[in-house]
């Protein structure tokens, strides 16, 4: 069951096809069906990531609901759409800018839930909406600890994630975390994160948040959640722990409306502190919010 659908019901309306203008694929507004055609949502197509959709409802906001839970007919919409060039649906591909390697041997690293280490899941680049950059540069990081023992927060955000001395910051042993404030709400598209890569390092309980609370007591997403024990008290993820390289994490930002992301670990395979070099936050910029 679609439960975005289930919670805006609307009047059945005419369905409009995706039309080819201007060079452009541009998507209009369209009454989408869950699999019991029982629920309706009029919404615009954003685009298609993995098994999403990304939709923009008549109020502007994006939400993600799973191309699985469409009807048949939606379905077969979506996939006639594939065959248009990314591009033409206001797509661009956007390549991070990776470090220098600093390790060539494939490490080892015991853990419950690590991952299994494969070269060719290493990200280098990924498609995202027109105008998306990185809106986490230069901006305010806070941290649970507030004096760190090596570095400043601010290298978090300076945009450069080379691993070589002095470019990481070290926290406190066990849970710590870092936030980022974007300055604006954003609709969140990928987050490209580094903690320290000069060595095998796996990090724990890694937890990645985006909200609108500053606090994050309301309006919480969890982004990522490698915590596979519950062992930090913020609830058992399914997310595996994974060996820091040059590649850093690219994480999905699952079209959440934040201002704020916050990123936890509680230490790393190696010792108990916590580690980060740099944080990206992919999104098309907005106007700052008023407060």
């Amino acid at each position: 069951m679609l439960t975005h659908l289930k919670q805006l019901p609307l009047k059945p309306g005419i369905l409009i096809c995706l039309c080819l203008a201007a060079g452009a694929l541009q998507s209009a507004d369209r009454v989408w069906k869950d699999a019991s055609g029982q629920n309706e949502l009029r919404a615009e197509l954003v685009r298609r990531t993995g098994d999403n959709l990304l939709l923009r409802r008549e109020d502007g906001t994006i939400i993600t609901v799973p191309l699985v839970s469409l009807s048949p007919q939606d379905q077969e919409f979506i996939a006639g759409t594939q065959q248009a060039n990314s591009s033409m649906m206001g797509e661009v591909e956007i390549t991070i800018d990776l470090p220098k390697p600093m390790f060539i041997s494939p490490p080892v690293v015991e853990l419950p839930n690590i991952e299994l280490f494969d070269p060719s899941k290493r990200i280098k680049s990924f498609k995202a909406l027109k105008g998306t950059v990185n809106v986490a540069k230069g901006k305010k990081v806070t941290s649970s600890d507030e004096a760190p023992i090596i570095g400043d927060l601010a290298l978090i955000t300076d945009g450069d994630a080379d691993g070589s001395d002095g470019n990481f910051v070290e926290l406190m042993p066990g849970k710590q975390w870092v936030q980022i404030d974007l300055e604006a709400t954003h609709t969140l598209q990928k987050i490209a994160v580094w903690h320290y890569h000069k060595a095998a390092y796996a990090y724990l309980d890694v937890i990645i948040l985006a909200s609108d609370d500053p606090e994050f007591k309301t309006g919480v997403t969890t982004l990522w959640n490698s915590d596979h024990d519950d062992s930090s008290n913020m609830g058992k993820g399914k997310d595996p722990a994974y060996i820091e390289t040059n590649y850093g994490r690219i994480i999905e930002g699952k079209a959440a409306k934040a201002r704020y992301v916050r990123l936890w670990s509680n230490g790393s395979s190696a010792n108990e502190m916590n580690h980060y070099i740099e944080v990206q936050v992919f999104a098309v910029p907005v106007k700052k919010a008023v407060r």
